[in-house]
């Protein structure tokens, strides 16, 4: 975009969006306020002309070489509603997505991979080439992990802009915030340091109530915490279909012989069968690249990321098939680079870091030099930087800041870092990485992709002493009792899927990490048994005086005769721990609990410290050194 049509385009939608106003302007004050639409149409013009150079082509795994088009290759994918699951909406522009959400605020949540990032990139350019109802803010949250806790939220996002400087002051911002005139994007919540959550959503629901007529959209990998941001519509990035999935292969500037023959293969059963991987617009690229330099695609997640990097090992060419292999300025062999990177990701990982600076990323790397040494490993720092940026796109280079090209390849490299490690190593490693940020461990694939590489380590290591100091509390009687104080706040009953949820007192901490990955194969239930325990258990309510809440009115005591005669597909309601299940007040209800699939789950992590001691015949304490 040139210099003058990005003025242009800045001061047209200054000028759009203040006429819409149905504010009443005097005489006295049109002065003031057309020298503040030629402040923000001066300051917006440079911001967008350079954003939109910036946010409008992209570095690939396939295309890593130069920059390209993001719209080239780019599919819009569809978003669903949590209110409304069986509707979704292509999100072309943001005035779609808005009305579809019902809400001028917005979470849009996806997994790694599902393009969250480039979504909220095509809404910006979008509602810059429209001439929308917002002039578009980018901003990404994890840039608030270096700030001081009193930070001022709109500073730190215009200031991150370069807009507030001496042609622009605070009181035109101020201004324009009131008059509703931006849509501000910030990209990935949980990319911010669990520490800076709780502050953050305060100021941000704080600015949302004082500047209530702007547009606000958040990506997010999915956490439960999206109950604190009050006002926010939450959707789903919906992973790609099949048609969806070959309308961006043949977006691909590729040989065409071998983009037809996976054309032909996901057609015919390879998207079906590896849906996971196909449904992801990173991870089809990936599989992509792997079926031309294999012929298959592996099932088991961590195969797949282990073929996929040694695609990217060897392969380098994107346009054709064959490829060369480029030669890695570092004179490390495979499995030598191999280490070193598996190393890079488990620090990196740890200290909850994706993007460095140069002397950041260096320093880094002299640390992991120091741990390889060990291993017989020398290496020059400067040499394996181009190797990462280049000879393996593992990391990506814009301006003077490196990125994970994907966090997917760090969380697979630090699995593969702790498999390899002793067993000693290993627990005080992996327990360290997981009390540092129980949230993420969770929901990451690190620790799932671990266990897949090697079980009988990931249990006696990990699951074992994280189970030990969980239990250090246990003072004896019902160990289900022990778990289900622990861990259930209280129960969600909801009409809308006729099903029952736990509403967890820790749901990040390390009960919660131990369910999720000792439990990882649990049997699912089908919807007819699911609908019995719903049933069974709103049958006990209406024929009690149980005392309940309604969900997120925890202040409001009603009888759940009353709750029920005003049923309807969108109420739910919550029934407290502490007064109707555990306490005593309903000792009914409480068992009916035990035999939920919930109440399942809490039996069988209850049984786990006792049948992983037998399995391994030791026991171990936790220890939170982290010694890299």
């Amino acid at each position: 975009m040139e210099a003058f049509q990005a003025e242009a385009l800045a001061k047209g939608l200054v000028k759009g969006v203040w006429e819409k106003s149905s504010e009443i302007i005097t005489e006295k004050s049109k002065k003031m306020i057309d020298s503040l639409k030629v402040d923000l149409g001066t300051a917006f013009s440079s911001y967008l002309e350079i954003s939109y150079t910036k946010y409008s082509t992209i570095k690939t795994l396939l295309y890593r070489d130069k920059l390209r088009k993001l719209r080239d290759f780019f599919v819009i994918p569809d978003l669903q509603s949590w209110k409304q699951e069986e509707d979704t909406v292509s999100a072309v522009n943001s005035t779609v997505v808005r009305n579809f959400a019902g809400e001028n605020f917005i979470i849009v949540q996806g997994m790694g991979g599902i393009g969250k990032s480039m979504l909220m990139k095509h809404l910006f350019l979008s509602e810059l080439e429209e001439c929308g109802e917002f002039i578009p803010i980018f901003f990404e949250l994890k840039d608030i992990n270096g700030k001081p806790d009193d930070y001022n939220l709109i500073d730190v996002i215009f200031e991150g802009m370069h807009i507030l400087d001496e042609s622009t002051s605070k009181n035109a911002i101020e201004y324009a915030l009131k008059r509703g005139m931006f849509m501000i994007l910030l990209d990935g919540l949980d990319e911010m340091e669990s520490g800076k959550a709780k502050s953050f959503t305060k100021k941000l629901n704080d600015f949302c109530d004082k500047y209530p007529k702007n547009n606000v959209i958040i990506s997010s990998r999915p956490i439960n915490d999206f109950i604190h941001f009050e006002k926010f519509a939450v959707l789903d990035t919906m992973g790609m279909d099949k048609k969806q999935a070959i309308s961006l292969i043949k977006k691909l500037e590729y040989d065409g012989e071998v983009k037809g023959r996976f054309i032909k293969a996901l057609d015919d059963e390879l998207f079906e069968n590896h849906e996971e991987f196909a449904s992801s617009p990173l991870l089809l690229t990936m599989m992509f690249l792997t079926y031309d330099e294999f012929s298959e695609i592996p099932e088991t997640p961590y195969l797949f990321y282990e073929r996929a990097f040694e695609t990217l090992l060897t392969k380098h060419d994107s346009t054709k098939s064959g490829g060369y292999i480029r030669i890695r300025e570092s004179k490390l062999n495979s499995e030598q680079f191999k280490k070193v990177l598996a190393t890079f990701c488990c620090i990196t990982y740890y200290n909850n870091a994706f993007s460095f600076s140069e002397n950041e990323l260096t320093n880094t790397l002299k640390k992991v030099k120091a741990e390889v040494a060990g291993d017989g490993i020398d290496f020059d720092v400067e040499k394996y930087i181009p190797d990462l940026t280049n000879a393996v796109c593992m990391l990506y280079k814009e301006g003077f800041t490196y990125s994970f090209t994907h966090r997917s390849f760090q969380e697979y490299f630090t699995a593969v870092y702790l498999k390899d490690q002793t067993d000693d190593i290993m627990e005080k490693r992996g327990l360290a990485i997981i009390k540092s940020n129980p949230k993420r461990a969770r929901n990451d694939r690190t620790f799932a992709m671990l266990s897949d590489m090697a079980k009988n380590k990931f249990e006696k290591n990990i699951l074992l002493p994280l189970l030990n100091e969980i239990e250090k509390d246990f003072k004896g009687g019902d160990k289900y009792d022990f778990y289900f104080e622990k861990t259930v706040e209280g129960l969600l009953i909801t009409g809308y899927d006729e099903m029952l949820y736990a509403w967890s007192t820790e749901p990040y901490g390390l009960i919660s990490f131990v369910e999720k990955l000792y439990l990882q194969n649990w049997f699912m239930l089908d919807s007819d048994t699911l609908k019995k325990e719903y049933e069974t258990i709103c049958k006990h309510l209406k024929d009690t005086d149980g005392k309940c809440y309604v969900f997120r009115e925890s202040n409001i005591d009603i009888k759940s005769t009353e709750m029920f005669a005003n049923w309807n597909d969108d109420f739910s309601v919550f029934v407290y721990n502490r007064d109707a299940i555990y306490c005593g007040d309903d000792k009914v209800l409480y068992e009916l609990m035990r035999e939920t699939q919930i109440g399942q789950k809490i039996l069988a992590v209850s049984t786990a410290r006792e049948t992983l001691t037998a399995k391994y015949a030791v026991t171990a304490d936790a220890d939170d050194f982290f010694s890299i």
